[in-house]
């Protein structure tokens, strides 16, 4: 009996060794680094906003963050370069910005403050198109754009964060298969919190 116990105590202990250690934090002062346990991998991404900002970041990463994700809904293109790992304190460098990526043909309805009318041209692996509808209480606007299927993924799996959501996402694989539709409120005052909570989904 003493015996079986040992054996099973003894079991347990690698789950408990292999867990990381990882650095966690938004840099470029925004938030300051610290350690933190995370049960899988270790992560590190640079995003790149309208290829003029770049925020680096350290997480713990899943299989399912391990992802480069690019979207482009005409006012604001964002991609980004993401990096796993499953050794402790593997996340503390600064990966390089996401290298810029060529046309590849595809074209996706987009939105301004004008309505839904225009057209922007995907790039890389942007082979979707995205179309939501963010809502801020009782108001509400449409996103729409070229999106990776991993970007994709990630803005369906958004919940409400601050007063906005994301609803109705659909993404389709035609050229210009996101219908347009016509909005009149600032897209701007609504699409910047919702795009900063699709790209650091992660670090929830």
């Amino acid at each position: 009996m003493k015996l079986s116990i040992t054996l099973l105590l003894i079991c347990m202990l690698p789950f408990e060794v292999l867990s990381l250690i990882c650095q966690q934090c938004i840099s470029s002062g925004i938030t300051q680094c610290t350690q933190t346990t995370c049960p899988d991998q270790c992560l590190s991404a640079t995003v790149s906003v309208s290829s003029n900002v770049n925020v680096n970041l350290q997480t713990c990463g899943t299989s399912s963050l391990c992802v480069n994700e690019s979207l482009n809904v005409g006012i604001m293109d964002i991609a980004t370069n993401v990096q796993c790992c499953n050794t402790d304190l593997c996340n503390t460098g600064t990966l390089a910005a996401p290298p810029q990526q060529s046309p590849n043909g595809k074209s996706c309805v987009t939105c301004d403050n004008n309505g839904c009318s225009g057209t922007v041209n995907c790039v890389g692996d942007q082979t979707f198109c995205i179309s939501a509808s963010v809502q801020q209480g009782n108001n509400g606007v449409y996103m729409k754009g070229c999106a990776t299927k991993s970007a994709c993924d990630a803005s369906a799996g958004v919940s409400s964060q601050q007063g906005v959501a994301l609803v109705n996402v659909q993404c389709c694989a035609g050229n210009l298969c996101n219908s347009a539709e016509i909005f009149t409120l600032s897209f701007l005052l609504i699409i910047v919190p919702l795009i900063c909570t699709i790209v650091f989904h992660s670090v929830d």
